[in-house]
C-alpha cells in the first residue's frame, strides 16, 4: 500500500506539471492570436480548444527528393529575395557599364520664327517691308503661318578615353554582382540541405513514433502476462506495480514520439515551403482582415475541465 501510495502521489506531480504546461502553452497561443492581450482581462477565463489530434498517417508518400527540393526552390521566400537581389543588381551593372560604351546622339530641329515691329523712325532707314510692320497679333500670324522657319539636324558622337570613374563604379558593381550570386547559391544549397535534412528528421521521427508503438504494446502484454501470473500467485504485487509504472512509462514514450513527429513534420513542411497551403492560411485574406471560410466546431468538443 505504501509503495502503490508513493505512485499515486509520482502520477499527481506529473499531471500537475502537465496542467501547468497546457496552460502555458495556452497563454503563448493567445498572444499570438491577439492584438492587444495584455489588456484584455476577460482572455484570461478563455480557454483553447483543439479541433483536431495528433495524428500520424501510415504511409509517408513523400516525393522524390529532387522533386521536393524544386518545389522548395521555387516556393520559399528567402530564394524569391535573393532571385530580386540578383536581377536588380544585374541592372545596375548593366546600367553602369553603359557608361564605358561610346554614346552617339541624334537630334532634329524645327522652329518658326516671326519678324514684326513699328517702323523705324531713323533718317536714311530704308523703309521695310509691309510684312514686318505690325504689333503682337502680326507676330501671332507669322508664328502660325511658318513665314520664317528654320531647320536643323545633327548627330553627336562621344567617346571616353580612360574614364576612371566609370571603370571604378563598374568594377565595384562587378564584385557586388559576384556576391549576390554567390549569396543565391548559398541561399538555394542551404534550401537543398534543409530539405534532406528534413526528410531524415521526418523518417527518423517516424521510425521512433513505431518503435514506441510496438513497445507500448509489449508493455502491455507484459502487464497481462503478470496480472495473470499474479491471479494464479505466481508474481507479486511489487512486480504487478512495476510493470504497470512500465506501462504508463511507455506510453508517455509513444504520446513523446507522436509529439516528435508532428514537430518533424513541421519542419519539413517549413522546409518545402508549404506552410501556408497545409495549414490553409491565405495571405490575401490576412491583408483583407477578412477569411472566406466558416469555422465549424465539431459536436464531440466539450469544453475543459476548471
Amino acid at each position: 500500500m505504501t509503495r502503490a501510495e508513493a505512485q499515486v502521489s509520482q502520477a499527481k506531480e506529473d499531471l500537475l506539471i502537465s496542467e501547468t504546461n497546457v496552460a502555458q502553452q495556452e497563454i503563448v497561443l493567445k498572444n499570438a492570436l491577439t492584438r492587444n492581450s495584455a489588456n484584455t482581462a476577460w482572455l484570461d477565463d478563455v480557454h483553447v480548444i483543439t479541433l483536431d489530434k495528433v495524428v500520424v498517417p501510415a504511409t509517408e508518400n513523400l516525393k522524390p527528393v529532387n522533386d521536393l527540393v524544386a518545389v522548395a526552390l521555387a516556393a520559399r521566400p528567402e530564394i524569391d529575395q535573393a532571385k530580386i537581389n540578383l536581377e536588380s543588381t544585374q541592372i545596375n551593372t548593366a546600367g553602369t557599364r553603359n557608361n564605358l560604351l561610346p554614346s552617339l546622339n541624334a537630334f532634329v530641329e524645327f522652329t518658326n520664327n516671326a519678324l514684326a515691329g513699328p517702323q523705324s523712325t531713323i533718317p536714311g532707314t530704308p523703309p521695310a517691308t509691309p510684312a514686318l510692320i505690325g504689333g503682337y497679333g502680326n507676330f501671332l500670324g507669322q508664328v502660325f503661318g511658318r513665314d520664317f522657319p528654320n531647320y536643323s539636324a545633327g548627330l553627336s558622337l562621344t567617346i571616353p578615353f580612360r574614364n576612371r570613374v566609370a571603370q571604378a563604379d563598374y568594377v565595384l558593381d562587378e564584385i557586388d554582382l559576384h556576391r549576390k550570386e554567390l549569396q543565391y547559391q548559398k541561399a538555394a544549397a542551404q534550401v537543398r540541405v534543409d530539405v534532406r535534412n528534413a526528410v531524415i528528421g521526418l523518417q527518423q521521427a517516424r521510425a521512433r513514433y513505431e518503435t514506441a508503438v510496438a513497445t507500448r504494446k509489449l508493455a502491455e502484454q507484459t502487464l497481462e502476462a503478470e496480472q495473470l501470473r499474479f491471479k494464479f500467485g505466481e508474481s507479486t504485487i511489487a512486480t504487478v506495480v512495476q510493470a504497470e509504472r512500465d506501462l504508463a512509462t511507455d506510453q508517455s514514450l509513444e504520446v513523446q514520439s507522436m509529439a516528435n513527429y508532428t514537430h518533424a513534420r513541421i519542419g519539413f513542411e517549413q522546409a518545402i515551403g508549404q506552410t501556408l497551403e497545409v495549414n490553409n492560411i491565405s495571405i490575401e485574406e490576412a491583408k483583407k482582415g477578412q477569411v472566406a471560410r466558416q469555422s465549424s466546431v465539431p459536436d464531440n468538443v466539450s469544453a475543459p475541465k476548471q
